[in-house]
């Protein structure tokens, strides 16, 4: 099993290297929405100050970006974004050819557009899908994700149609659910880890809540709650199905951030549903951090761009005091800060 609770940096090490020599390089991942529309409103979105809307990534557009980013030695992608992926209309076509041009290819779904048909013309494409499902019954689960509570059992659905198509086909997709530790769902999580086992699903992932910090709602949950929850959890695990219960990303959010900037930013990249390639989702909507956009220039121009440099260099002066704890570049950062500063006994391997 991977331990998704790190980095991935030390397989890549000819882009590490690259970047110490450099101090920039292609990034490893882009994360891409491919729509800002969504079919929930989900409490503890980190996007509640964006309006949910009707922008759509122009199909020419998003195809040619994906050519441009496997030419280049991007190596994976994952649709997900501000809004729900599986609601643009040529999502198939857009897994299909990332695939072909040589990109492993990822989604995160809430799951409730993912029906049979998509799971049949998607599914054998992804390296794995992650179904965000933030309660354990149909009733929290509505208030959660504020939708109807018919919602929940679609989505157990289509896990299960999910978890049987990769049994029947022996897909190399592994089938995961991902849930947010919330003061309003803790108490079901043992619910859904039992619901999410019978269904099939190859794991689910438990991840600590983070405050964004331009998010007007806060659902944090005490530590000592959160150990209460993993030994209860536990207790669903076999060799069939892991609980991948996020402790190490937990202690970091309590630990704070330890390193003077974000190293991360040359081996990751976002790209909106408008087409703007930018830093990370702390940066949505901020014209003034944005890398460049798709419609105007290609990706890897975008890359290499002037602006891009400025812009790093104006969240290297802005700093990293008031960024998220726990972001996804967080551990990276701690990896890279360590190689940047190395210790006195270092060469005694």
């Amino acid at each position: 099993m991977v331990n998704i609770d790190n980095h991935k940096l030390m397989y890549h090490p000819k882009r590490v290297a690259e970047f110490l020599e450099k101090a920039d390089c292609y990034p490893i991942h882009v994360e891409i929405g491919p729509t800002n529309r969504c079919n929930h409103r989900c409490v503890f979105c980190a996007l509640d100050w964006l309006e949910h809307g009707g922008y759509d990534i122009d199909k020419s557009v998003m195809i040619s970006a994906l050519e441009d980013m496997a030419n280049h030695d991007v190596r994976s992608v994952v649709f997900a974004g501000e809004g729900e992926p599986l609601l643009h209309k040529d999502i198939s076509l857009f897994v299909h050819h990332a695939k072909k041009s040589g990109l492993d290819v990822a989604i995160t779904t809430n799951g409730v557009p993912f029906t049979p048909s998509r799971i049949n013309e998607i599914l054998p494409y992804l390296s794995w899908i992650r179904f965000s499902v933030n309660a354990g019954n149909p009733e929290i689960y509505s208030k959660v994700h504020r939708t109807k509570k018919e919602d929940f059992d679609k989505v157990i659905r289509n896990v299960s149609c999910s978890s049987k198509l990769e049994r029947k086909e022996k897909l190399q997709t592994t089938i995961g659910v991902q849930t947010l530790v919330l003061s309003n769902n803790i108490s079901t999580l043992s619910d859904l880890a039992k619901i999410c086992k019978n269904a099939g699903a190859d794991n689910l992932q438990v991840k600590p809540y983070s405050h964004h910090p331009k998010s007007k709602n806060d659902f944090s949950v005490g530590f000592s709650e959160l150990k209460e929850l993993e030994e209860k959890l536990m207790e669903f695990e076999d060799e069939n199905f892991k609980i991948l219960y996020r402790k190490e990303t937990m202690k970091r959010i309590e630990e704070g951030i330890t390193y003077p900037e974000c190293y991360g930013l040359p081996f990751f990249a976002l790209i909106d549903a408008k087409g703007n390639v930018i830093p990370c989702n702390l940066f949505y909507d901020n014209a003034d951090f944005i890398y460049g956009n798709l419609y105007k220039k290609s990706f890897s121009e975008i890359w290499e761009g002037e602006k891009r440099k400025k812009v790093i260099d104006k969240i290297r002066e802005r700093g990293i005091e008031n960024c998220r704890k726990g972001c996804r570049l967080d551990v990276i950062n701690r990896y890279i800060h360590r190689l940047k500063n190395p210790n006195l006994h270092d060469n005694f391997i």
